[in-house]
């Protein structure tokens, strides 16, 4: 009986999510944009999933393009579309459809990661700067500028020049800051347990580091320095998004009743703020994905991006670019870029067009229209 009682609340607890998920679906299965875009984007999960199937790895490394030996022996010019080769080769013949069908997974693992890692910094750096304001939210916000008056392409271009292959990382010098960062943020919440943990440890970390360094080495590739690199520039516009909803938030009825409640500031930002500014965020997120991998992309193209040879759209249209220059060579080498161009697009427009479609259904100004 008391299991029941239990679970009774529970489901009176959860019944106004329950029939707010229940009106959400509800919505986007109305909407065509929704429909249309989550078809493509689901399209493209089962070619990502189904690619090992559709295009049998060859080689020790699957996102590597194979290439056709015995084809380049003859000619190293682009070919057509064959049986053999259903998409085409681009020059030196390394295969389209191969690197089109594992460049799915490779767009995918660019947009995601990218917007998970720029969500979550901008997500926290935004609150804490909202929240706390003055002197916190002046150099937050300062510094944010800063990054946002650089072109973001060209910054990311700077960036992924610039990171070394090998990086030396300090462990203890990291934890150390780290527990910096948590000693400021424990005095600001006024909490002396966590104030006496953190200097102790951080005493602990600075002698470790005087005398028993621990260093590692990280070996980056081009598409992980593409990935910092886009992440570091990537975060400033989610933090000022994020502000701008707190600031609208924090001063709310409900906030200032939690406060006089007692509740801890964590509390209040987890339980009462970001609920209320989260849906913003994603629909930006969600439109960014496919902004993100058209900058990977363009770095590809550029030649700073992925590595040679590797699964990614941009590498094979940048591959393209000597056998296109005049009218002849652009009709007879028309599959190099507009196949791997169709897959950007799509891929592009199905997140482009879920996003405006959770702004309809997440929007309240619209959402009950």
């Amino acid at each position: 009986m008391k299991f029941r009682g239990k679970w009774d609340e529970l489901k009176v607890s959860m019944a106004p999510r329950i029939e707010e998920w229940k009106f959400i679906l509800k919505r986007m299965s109305e909407s065509p944009l929704a429909v249309t875009g989550l078809a493509i984007i689901i399209s493209f999960v089962i070619i990502a999933c189904l690619a090992p199937i559709l295009a049998p790895p060859q080689g020790y490394d699957p996102f590597v393009v194979p290439q056709d030996v015995e084809l380049a022996a003859l000619t190293p010019n682009p070919t057509p579309p064959t049986t053999r080769h259903i998409f085409g080769t681009t020059d030196q013949q390394y295969d389209i459809y191969y690197a089109c069908i594992w460049g799915t997974i490779s767009a995918f693992r660019i947009g995601l990661t990218v917007v998970i890692i720029t969500l979550v910094i901008g997500l926290v750096l935004g609150t804490i700067s909202a929240y706390y304001g003055r002197v916190i939210d002046e150099i937050l916000m300062r510094f944010t500028d800063i990054i946002i008056a650089f072109p973001g392409l060209v910054l990311a271009m700077a960036l992924v020049i610039a990171f070394p292959t090998i990086i030396p990382l300090n462990i203890t010098l990291i934890a150390a800051i780290l527990l910096f960062i948590l000693l400021i943020a424990s005095v600001i919440l006024r909490s002396n347990k966590l104030i006496l943990m953190f200097s102790s440890l951080l005493i602990i970390c600075i002698f470790i580091n005087l005398y028993y360094p621990l260093i590692l080495e990280l070996n980056l590739s081009r598409l992980d320095k593409v990935l910092i690199s886009l992440s570091l520039v990537g975060w400033p516009s989610y933090a000022r998004l994020i502000r701008s909803e707190v600031l609208r938030v924090k001063n709310e009825d409900f906030v200032e009743a939690a406060k006089a409640a007692g509740c801890s500031d964590l509390r209040i930002i987890v339980k009462h703020i970001w609920p209320n500014t989260i849906y913003s965020l994603l629909i930006v997120s969600t439109l960014d994905i496919g902004s993100i991998v058209l900058t990977a992309a363009a770095l590809s193209f550029l030649g700073i991006g992925a590595e040679p040879n590797f699964a990614d759209w941009g590498q094979i249209i940048s591959r393209s670019r000597n056998w296109i220059s005049r009218p002849e060579l652009l009709v007879r080498n028309w599959h190099t870029f507009v196949i791997p161009g169709i897959f950007i697009t799509l891929f592009v427009l199905g997140w482009n067009l879920l996003g405006d479609a959770l702004r309809d259904v997440l929007d309240p100004m619209i959402r009950r229209r």
